[in-house]
């Protein structure tokens, strides 16, 4: 058995591997522009209800804002994902963030006015969603080619990481920004952070995509995209059952109920339950360096699946404080270990002509996935106790996890990523050939 490293409190193998930022320094450049913009998103999370709340002391407006984002996001995936697979990818990033700067510029200059327009809000919204999405199905696209393939679940858990500590810290950042300066110099702190993202991204090399196949229309090249999906029997199956694991997280909004039913606990315990999901993630994220090695990535990403549900079964059956928080961060955890194979899964088994495309359609799974999931466990909970409905959501979910498992036979033999192509960042990936029309 190796030992660790002297000096070192846990082995090499364990800890999160952040080789791809020593050896890709294009790779290096996105993750702090990434980490630098969605610190800006996060305060933007948490100005933008703040405000429409406090203009119309209206949920159903704040509800509003948040759809109109959501479903321009989901159609900026849709559209983003064909239009990184025709054109500079380095281009539609660096455009689609000067469309978000601009307008959290505009928020800024809304929110100083002696009376801001809820409408402005709504649009600059509903545009920064759509361009969000377009800029971050690019950001996906470009990765494989940016680090080899055998640090594909590297570069997953990095850029995990990154959104999993932005949403821990940056609402609270933004919060404290609102209380001392208002909510104008929240969007402008917004707007200056993805200026910086800008300049860092403007020193990018180009990222043109590989444009071998013939041109196609918009509307034969998106079906094409999801017709390799469907036949491509790895992708397959980590987009089924990731959908399924996306569903799974809508068990958030279940916590509430279950605080004041089974656990019996106020706001500052409710408060810990919303918490102990992200704590677990980055938990897990720092621990990930053995998803980098692992000989069978699809088998270890549905096990973690099928156990990440049964920990949200056991949490129905909980009736202390602590034992939920417990269940509640091993979610988190196997489900963030469990979404870091899916993305180096996808990335691997997916020719670079269609990364973006691809990409496209599995960030819009879990969209939908998550709205899905949330509005079943909802209804589940109108029709029986809250913690039988998280008992029953969580049961039924590893039993289809196991169904999936046993029936992607592909997915459970797949193999080490990277295999022998493992040190050639440019080089497409040979196994994802199959079921291409």
């Amino acid at each position: 058995m190796t030992e660790p490293a002297k000096g070192r409190l846990l082995p090499s193998g364990l800890v999160i591997d952040t080789s791809p930022l020593r050896s890709s320094p294009a790779f290096r450049r996105i993750f702090i522009a990434r980490t630098i913009s969605i610190f800006g998103l996060g305060m933007l999370a948490v100005a933008v209800p703040l405000q429409i709340f406090e203009l119309t002391g209206s949920t159903l407006q704040v509800g509003a804002a948040a759809t109109i984002e959501g479903i321009c996001a989901f159609a900026g995936l849709l559209v983003g994902g064909d239009l990184a697979d025709r054109f500079d990818r380095k281009r539609i990033i660096v455009f689609s963030r000067v469309v978000g700067g601009s307008g959290f510029a505009l928020l800024a200059i809304n929110a100083w006015l002696p009376e801001p327009s809820v409408a402005a809000i709504y649009v600059v919204g509903g545009v920064d969603g759509f361009f969000g999405a377009l800029s971050v199905t690019a950001l996906m696209a470009v990765t494989p080619t940016l680090v080899p393939r055998n640090k594909l679940a590297a570069a997953g858990a990095l850029n995990m990481l990154t959104v999993r500590l932005g949403t821990m810290a940056s609402p609270a950042l933004g919060g404290a920004i609102i209380a001392v300066a208002g909510v104008g110099w929240n969007y402008a702190c917004a707007a200056a952070a993805t200026l910086v993202t800008i300049t860092l991204l403007t020193g990018l090399p180009s990222l043109p995509p590989d444009r071998s196949g013939p041109r196609r229309h918009p509307v034969r090249t998106a079906v094409e995209g999801a017709v390799f999906v469907y036949r491509q029997p790895v992708v397959r199956g980590v987009v089924l059952l990731g959908t399924l694991q996306t569903m799974a997280s809508g068990v958030r909004i279940m916590l509430p109920a279950l605080a004041a039913t089974s656990l019996g606990v106020g706001p500052q315990g409710t408060g810990l339950l919303f918490a102990a999901v992200p704590c677990g993630a980055v938990l897990a994220t720092l621990l990930s360096g053995w998803t980098t090695t692992t000989r069978r990535p699809g088998r270890s990403m549905a096990l973690l699946s099928v156990a990440s549900f049964l920990a949200l079964a056991v949490l129905g059956l909980c009736t202390g404080l602590p034992a939920a928080l417990m269940m509640l961060t091993l979610f988190g955890a196997l489900a963030s270990m469990s979404g870091i194979l899916q993305y180096a899964l996808v990335q691997a088994h997916t020719p670079d002509r269609m990364l973006g495309r691809v990409n496209a359609l599995w960030m819009a799974q879990e969209v939908g996935g998550d709205s899905i999931g949330a509005l079943g466990l909802g209804g589940l909970g109108r029709a029986v106790p809250a913690a039988t409905a998280v008992v029953l959501f969580g049961g039924a979910a590893a039993v289809l996890g196991l169904a999936g498992m046993a029936g992607f036979g592909a997915l459970r033999r797949t193999g080490p990523v990277g295999g022998d192509d493992a040190g050639s960042p440019q080089q497409p990936a040979r196994t994802a050939a199959a079921g291409i029309p």
